[in-house]
């Protein structure tokens, strides 16, 4: 029997105008996909990571539900905008509780909002030394209580218990198999709405934060909505086909991106004192846009790839949700976190 038993755990991403749900049951050596699926939603009830709507959002995740066949309610909830703070700090070496007990006494003096305005976690990513002193290099999340609380009240309307909240980039790197972690890699999750990178070294994540560009954007240029209860997946490919996707707006959005991934970088280099990135890889409906992975490498003169989200897990049942494409990393990312609990 899996970890979570028959029940499994299910990781859902909040996209603008996109509800994304994959479940898994089994246990952190053997995951295996039992249901996926996504669901359109009015583009102001979910806009830059934050739920607007909390009774359009809780019907929709019902309809979800019954939509992908997701047996289990026990949901890992990935949260990232404007008011998800992350901090590398450096503390001395102390066990777990007194490490959290320190954190929490000393959080005001990394963060911009009041810790009572807060909802804090940590992780601890790596060790170091400073002046000979053995130091533990902790990663501090922040979320702003008020945009939480209105995701955790829409998964209470559709009586969803959240077992975990994570930050949606954090995910990004469970995705990936363990021979691609190695390296310092740039992981860029190119959502509808809220787009993300997150720096790692070998697989322990070392910086993220929001980029200001995204795939409305880049559909909007195009003149491509959608209409109805219409999902978004296709829309890209539909563009292409009709001929409005012209090489012009690819290279003028990987333009885009590419500023934004360099100013990163260039960011975290200087704060860390590391190598350059060895390689970016893609995730999120926006890595599906014809040509752009080949033109973001060009412009970035770094190895660009676009992830594969399946590779991480096996599937179990047939579905209709397609888990090769990279709009579902975060969602599976986020259910393999449910399998670290």
């Amino acid at each position: 029997m899996g970890l979570w038993g028959r029940n499994g755990v299910v990781g859902l991403e909040l996209d603008t105008g996109m509800l994304r749900a994959v479940e898994i049951r089994g246990n952190g050596r053997k995951p295996h996909v039992v249901a996926a699926g996504q669901l359109r939603v009015p583009e102001d009830a979910v806009s830059d990571g934050v739920v607007r709507d909390v009774d359009t959002v809780g019907k929709a995740l019902e309809k979800l539900w019954q939509k992908a066949r997701l047996g289990s309610r026990r949901v890992v909830l990935g949260v990232f905008n404007q008011s998800v703070l992350m901090r590398m700090i450096t503390f001395p070496r102390l066990p777990q509780e007194k490490l959290r007990q320190a954190l929490r006494l000393q959080a005001g003096e990394y963060l911009p909002i009041p810790v009572s305005q807060m909802v804090l976690d940590f992780a601890v990513v790596g060790e170091t030394y400073v002046d000979d002193e053995p130091m533990t290099e902790v990663l501090l999340v922040a979320a702003r209580k008020q945009q939480l609380e209105t995701s955790l009240q829409a998964l209470q309307y559709s009586r969803l218990t959240p077992v975990v909240v994570d930050a949606s980039p954090l995910a990004l790197l469970r995705v990936l198999p363990p021979e691609k972690r190695q390296g310092t890699i740039a992981m860029v999750d190119l959502a509808m709405g809220m787009s993300s990178i997150v720096l790692a070294v070998d697989g322990m994540p070392r910086f993220a934060r929001v980029l200001p560009v995204s795939l409305q954007q880049y559909l909007s240029g195009l003149g491509v909505q959608a209409a109805g209860d219409g999902e978004y997946s296709g829309l890209v490919a539909a563009a292409a086909e009709s001929g409005m996707a012209e090489d012009g707006h690819v290279r003028q959005w990987s333009s885009m991106v590419a500023r934004e991934i360099r100013t990163s970088v260039s960011f975290y280099i200087r704060q860390e004192h590391l190598h350059e990135v060895d390689r970016v890889v893609l995730s999120g409906s926006g890595a599906d846009v014809a040509g752009f992975a080949a033109l973001l490498q060009e412009e970035l003169q770094l190895p660009v790839e676009v992830a594969v989200p399946q590779a991480a897990v096996s599937v179990r049942r047939k579905m209709s949700a397609d888990l090769s494409q990279p709009e579902f990393a975060v969602s599976l990312g986020l259910a393999l976190r449910g399998l670290e609990v």
